[in-house]
């Protein structure tokens, strides 16, 4: 099964943020242009030093917010022991190296009532336009459609053919007046 992410619904509304799409299934996304003075602490999934949210790779290359006086003092207590930090500064620093948890990035977005109430609409303005076009625009249905008509041809045609032995009068009885 397709991530979430890598489905319709978010692709189509991707568009509007600010960030690109780029091939692999990322969901967030960012250049060299704006990844400029953040640290780097890794690889990443391709070696570039792009800060990108990954389902098939959690790890980016870079941070995702610049050091500055808000979090230099917890990366300075980070160095230190862990039982040291209070869980408010262990968020902080999370939040400082990533834009979402995982949770965060798989959780369903409610854009399947966009889509839907697209659909429904495009659906409901076909359906106005073919009853517009069968009032409006196309002519009655001939006489050759009734079935009182089709009935008369074929019993022309069983006339018109009488005594062949191949087709429709072989398989019609003429002295009792119906099919065999």
């Amino acid at each position: 099964m397709l991530a979430r992410q890598m489905m319709l619904p978010r692709l189509a509304l991707r568009a509007i943020h600010t960030t690109t799409r780029v091939a692999g299934g990322q969901e967030f996304y960012w250049g060299p242009a704006k990844a400029a003075g953040r640290e780097l602490v890794g690889y990443g999934a391709n070696g570039d030093n792009i800060y990108q949210d990954r389902l098939d790779y959690w790890y980016p290359a870079i941070r995702f917010r610049k050091e500055d006086s808000v979090i230099a003092p917890i990366r300075a207590k980070e160095q230190a022991d862990w039982k040291n930090l209070s869980a408010e500064e262990k968020k902080l620093l999370y939040r400082y190296s990533f834009r979402q948890t995982l949770s965060e990035f798989e959780a369903p977005t409610g854009y399947w009532k966009v889509i839907g109430a697209v659909i429904l609409s495009v659906l409901g303005l076909c359906t106005y336009y073919a009853v517009l076009l069968n009032v409006y625009v196309y002519p009655e249905l001939p006489p050759t459609f009734q079935n009182e008509y089709k009935e008369a041809q074929v019993e022309r045609a069983l006339v018109l053919e009488k005594g062949q032995f191949l087709g429709a009068p072989t398989k019609y009885d003429y002295e009792n007046q119906k099919w065999k």
